[in-house]
């Protein structure tokens, strides 16, 4: 039986997911399959909408001061990350395993965070700083070469940002109406949770020779944004950072 999708997964997992399953499905032909199509149909759909609800706060008429307070976070994003990566190749094996340590949590957070959408970036970040920040991870950074400034840089320009972000977001708020991606995100997670996989659980059972091997690959993507979702949210709810410095 397919595993539903966590509650608490974000609008990038889900994104990834819904596409990650369209194209799983686009490699066969379930035009027979009138109730799979419909509701493949209604997911494509629905996925349009979800699309651009991400993309809107970078596609959308942004003023150039807030594209341009983006382009210096993203910069010192990618500027610490290329010295923390550095630090891992240190000498100094204490210096190494305090780099592998800090490395692995900005990968949780993902490292290509400044790629998202604002929405999704500023969530990230937020949870990047706070983790980095915890008064148990701190200092191993402070041992990193070149890396604290550079950090405090990026945390700073973050902020300066999502306050240029909410200013922004506010004064347009009745200019364009465009469906949030959080309540998209919903609309997504509901159709693949109540239809998609209860309906391939049981064709499945009846029809395993023909069912068996999509709903196992439906089924692996489905663990596989559980995991880092479940991951994420023991990290952010522990009194120390649980760290996997393999993932």
């Amino acid at each position: 039986m397919n595993q539903k999708i966590f509650h608490y997964c974000n609008t990038s997992e889900i994104s990834t997911l819904a596409t990650n399953l369209l194209i799983a499905f686009s490699k066969g032909d379930w035009s027979a399959d009138m109730a799979l199509s419909s509701i493949l149909a209604n997911l494509g759909t629905e996925n349009v909408i979800f699309t651009k609800s991400i993309r809107f706060s970078k596609s959308g008429p942004q003023p150039k001061i807030l594209h341009e307070k983006d382009e210096i976070a993203d910069q010192l994003f990618i500027c610490t990350k290329q010295f923390i990566w550095a630090n891992t190749y240190a000498p100094e094996k204490d210096i190494a395993e305090k780099a592998q340590r800090i490395w692995s949590i900005f990968d949780s957070n993902n490292l290509n965070l400044h790629r998202q959408s604002y929405e999704s970036q500023m969530a990230l970040t937020k949870s990047l700083i706070e983790n980095i920040n915890h008064p148990d991870v701190r200092p191993s950074l402070e041992m990193l070469a070149g890396v604290p400034r550079r950090f405090d840089a990026f945390t700073a320009a973050s902020e300066d940002f999502r306050s240029t972000f909410v200013e922004f977001q506010q004064s347009v708020a009745d200019l364009e109406k465009v469906t949030p991606a959080s309540t998209q995100k919903n609309v997504i997670r509901k159709i693949i949770n109540d239809q998609l996989t209860a309906y391939l659980d049981s064709v499945a059972v009846a029809l395993p020779e023909k069912y068996a091997a999509i709903n196992g690959v439906i089924a692996q993507h489905i663990e596989s944004i559980n995991t880092k979702a479940r991951a994420r949210k023991t990290r952010n709810t522990a009194e120390e950072p649980e760290l996997n410095i393999t993932e």
